[in-house]
């Protein structure tokens, strides 16, 4: 990604902050039909971390490494805050143990 300067982050600013993103949006499948709800809630309220992130990044045409960093940040403390998952999925699915 080159910004309007003509500058383009450097790739560990970019792999921290898409590694959040994938982290923000890797939880592994519900077990059961009943814990598709928790699971699918869990899930919106991720991906609604997630994509407010990329859109400040759209946003701004003058991006450098500290604000993938930063964003990349932002994602991982605002997922660590949201409640834990209450749903049961299979052990060794995608992040996260079988409850």
């Amino acid at each position: 990604m080159v910004n309007a300067a003509g500058w383009t982050p450097g790739g560990s600013a970019i792999r921290h902050f898409l590694s959040a993103v994938h982290q923000a949006l890797d939880l592994p499948a519900p077990r059961r039909p009943q814990d598709r709800q928790p699971y699918l809630n869990l899930l919106e309220q991720r991906a609604r971390l997630a994509r407010a992130s990329i859109g400040r990044l759209v946003a701004s045409q003058y991006n450098d490494e500290l604000d993938f960093t930063s964003e990349g940040d932002h994602i991982l403390h605002q997922i660590a805050d949201l409640q834990p998952d209450t749903y049961r999925h299979d052990p060794g699915g995608c992040g996260g143990e079988a409850g």
